[in-house]
Formats: C-alpha cells, sequence, structure tokens
C-alpha cells in the first residue's frame, strides 16, 4: 500500500519548512548536554535538514522539466499561429513561452526570487515582438520572436 507521504509530489516551500525545522532542532541540540539526548536530537536535525534540501532540489529539477517542455509547447503554438495566419494563436504560444521561461529561470536559481534578464539583443527582440503583436503585423511579430530566441541561445535567458 502506498502511503500518503510517497504520494506527495516534492515541494519548494514544504522542502525549506522541514530543512528549518531540522535548523531549529539543531540550534536546540546545541544547549542539550549529551547525556539528555542532546546528540540525537541534533542527527535528527541534521537529517530533517538534508531531507528538506532534497525535497527542495527535486522539486526545482521538476519544474525546470515542466518549463523545459511548456516553452516548447509554446513556441510550437506560435509557430502553429504564425504558419496558419492565427495572429492571437502567435501570441498565445509566445506568452506561454515566456511565462515558462520564467518558471525555469526560478526553478534554476539558487536564489528566492529570480527574473530571466534579457540580454540587449533579447529585449530588443521581444519589444520588436510586442510592437507586431499590437499593430497585427505577424511578420514583424515573427522576426522579433525570432530575434529574441537566437539572444535566448546565445546568452542562456
Amino acid at each position: 500500500m502506498v502511503t500518503q507521504d510517497e504520494r506527495r509530489e516534492p515541494s519548494q516551500i514544504s522542502g525549506q519548512i522541514t530543512s528549518a525545522a531540522g535548523q531549529v532542532q539543531q540550534a536546540i541540540a546545541s544547549v542539550v548536554p549529551s547525556a539528555l539526548g542532546g546528540d540525537a536530537l541534533l542527527q535528527g536535525g541534521q537529517n530533517l535538514t538534508k531531507s528538506g534540501q532534497l525535497e527542495v532540489d527535486d522539486a526545482k529539477r521538476k519544474k525546470a522539466l515542466e518549463s523545459t517542455i511548456d516553452s516548447g509547447v509554446g513556441k510550437a503554438k506560435s509557430a502553429l499561429g504564425y504558419v496558419t495566419g492565427d495572429q492571437s494563436q502567435q501570441t498565445r504560444g509566445n506568452q506561454e513561452a515566456e511565462r515558462a521561461q520564467w518558471d525555469y529561470k526560478q526553478a534554476t536559481s539558487s536564489s528566492a526570487f529570480s527574473v530571466p534578464v534579457p540580454s540587449e539583443e533579447g529585449l530588443k527582440g521581444k519589444l520588436q515582438s510586442v510592437q507586431g503583436m499590437v499593430t497585427g503585423n505577424q511578420e514583424l511579430q515573427k522576426e522579433g520572436n525570432a530575434r529574441a530566441e537566437k539572444a535566448a541561445w546565445k546568452d542562456g535567458v
């Protein structure tokens, strides 16, 4: 039989809470004498901290994989919109790919709140794509997408 803990998806939040609980337990253990179980308390705290960090790492890996897939799907939708002449489809695809890029950056960063910062060339491409969306110029939007994508491959954002 599978227990509830075995079915639970890894979570950055619960992993961080578990890790923090382990650190608190270790702090408490530092003032408890060995004769009163301080060593066991310390070991338990270290295990909790390690377990929490492993959960955070697993959750980040999972999110990075999901974001990579979502980005590919978004780019495919954008390309399909361009080929079929459906600008709203192209725009939705761009938005999905952009959201996935932000999620990927967050998942692969060691910082709590990481924001992808495109290069100057990437930013020019994104602005060109937005200009194409606003004006209804699919060709301009496509060129902007290509420019931003090329910069992303070169710069990693």
